[in-house]
């Protein structure tokens, strides 16, 4: 009798822990149809004590730790799903992209990097902006892929051309088509990188020279000359006007020399026409312009040139 006694009493035991075992996060994120029905059961616990304004109700449901469980399990394993089904989507289309560029490489396969552009500006359908729908096409994912790589190709052979023929094939490229992505748009990228090579630790005065060369009448609206030539100005100006600022004799040498060459041009008997694109020449050019410059951010105003400063 004493066993049998003994026998239940551990059996007894053994439920009341099972029954007041807690179930934690681990578990929930395993069985999450226990931890939806549980989290459905606490909506229902917190409601009803909400509507029936019982602050201890409320309280209990919220501080209810297998509430709190469920609702951190649902949350994981939603952003699990998410996650496993985005880098399904991602290889997915990893796939479709490969199988499309290896389709467009055979289609290109013998065509010079010039006649592949031409192929990849007969799909209408991934030309201009890349926009959402053709960045979820495969085919034009991967005609953009190699369509930069054909860029390449031709910026790095063109480049390998004098300016002066680099920019004639241009101007040939440019007469029949000049949309964005077209042959003609990559020798004008090609001329803009040739100038910005050219001129990389060109002092200011060899810059201001090649002026006429890379911003020509025929081409200064291009970036070659308002990227290029304007950027390689502009670095190389701007540590002058930052010299004549700190430094108050070459300011005042520099500035009172251009005063000179002004006044020696006012002297001399010449038509106005003469006179005036001679001053602008010497007021636009270097040093004067820098000098002109460091005046006005002096806060001294507007500079004319027309009388020194004095020491």
């Amino acid at each position: 009798m004493k066993a049998l006694k003994a026998v239940v009493f551990v059996l007894t035991t053994t439920l009341i822990l099972v029954g007041c075992d807690k179930k934690n996060e681990e578990y929930f994120l395993n069985n999450i149809d226990a931890a939806n029905k549980k989290m459905e059961q606490c909506n229902k616990d917190f409601k009803k004590a909400f509507m029936a304004n019982d602050e201890k109700g409320i309280k209990k449901v919220e501080e209810d730790t297998e509430c709190r469980a469920a609702e951190t399990a649902i949350k994981k394993d939603k952003k699990l799903k998410y996650e496993l089904e985005k880098k399904r989507k991602e290889e997915e289309k990893k796939q479709a992209i490969e199988s499309e560029m290896s389709t467009i490489n055979k289609q290109l396969m013998g065509l010079s990097w010039n006649d592949s552009v031409n192929e990849y500006l007969k799909v209408e359908e991934c030309q201009n902006r890349l926009t959402f729908t053709q960045r979820e096409n495969p085919k034009c994912e991967a005609w953009k892929t190699i369509y930069n790589e054909k860029v390449d190709e031709g910026i790095k052979e063109l480049k390998q051309l004098s300016f002066d023929e680099l920019k004639l094939k241009m101007q040939s490229l440019c007469k029949l088509d000049k949309r964005t992505n077209s042959n003609c748009s990559i020798a004008q990228k090609a001329l803009e990188e040739k100038a910005a090579d050219e001129l990389t630790n060109a002092d200011i005065q060899t810059i201001e020279a090649k002026k006429s060369l890379y911003c020509a009448d025929d081409i200064a609206q291009l970036s070659v000359c308002r990227s290029s030539w304007e950027k390689a100005w502009k670095n190389e100006s701007d540590k002058f006007v930052k010299l004549y600022i700190e430094n108050n004799a070459e300011f005042i040498n520099t500035y009172n020399s251009c005063v000179n060459k002004l006044q020696e041009i006012k002297s001399q008997e010449l038509d106005w026409q003469e006179k005036n694109k001679l001053e602008l020449s010497i007021k636009d050019g270097y040093p004067c312009s820098q000098v002109k410059e460091a005046y006005l951010k002096r806060g001294m105003g507007y500079s004319r040139f027309d009388k020194k400063i004095e020491e």
